[in-house]
């Protein structure tokens, strides 16, 4: 006997225009975090290239912290309107992964290590987006509701 058939849900398929609203407005703080902080990396330049510098010794580090800024503000204003919000989820994760593991265990582990502790929680948050969806107040369930899925 299979598994599924004892499921009350299974064949039903979850559409994430069913979350909660305090989902979407979690995910539209997140889009504005990340916006806020690609403006502060711009702001602050010279700070994000010293700590890039100390890993790695490649000349393109002036090119990165640039890319780095205009992926969170793009991605930023994407995951807050939720247009195209998984794709920009996506180009988020390798960002925030070179946060939590390269860039950020620098200063320790400790609580008073702020920039760490919010790099964890933002990864965490987008991993949690790209599972349940970007929600009901999203550009993409505007375009995406009518087609079957």
């Amino acid at each position: 006997m299979e598994l599924s058939n004892q499921l009350p849900l299974a064949g039903h398929r979850r559409n994430s225009s069913s979350n909660p609203v305090w989902m979407d407005v979690l995910r539209i703080l997140l889009g504005l975090v990340l916006f806020v902080k690609g403006v502060a990396f711009l702001d602050h330049t010279s700070d994000v290239f010293y700590l890039l510098s100390q890993q790695q010794n490649f000349a393109e580090l002036k090119k990165a912290t640039l890319f780095f800024s205009i992926f969170h503000i793009v991605g930023g204003l994407m995951i807050a309107a939720g247009a195209l919000t998984r794709f920009a989820l996506l180009c988020q994760i390798p960002i925030l992964l070179g946060a939590v593991l390269i860039v950020n265990p620098q200063n320790g582990f400790g609580l008073e290590n702020r920039e760490l502790w919010v790099s964890m929680v933002v990864l965490g948050l987008l991993l949690f987006y790209m599972v349940v969806g970007p929600g009901r107040f999203s550009v993409d369930n505007k375009i995406f509701r009518g087609q079957k899925q």
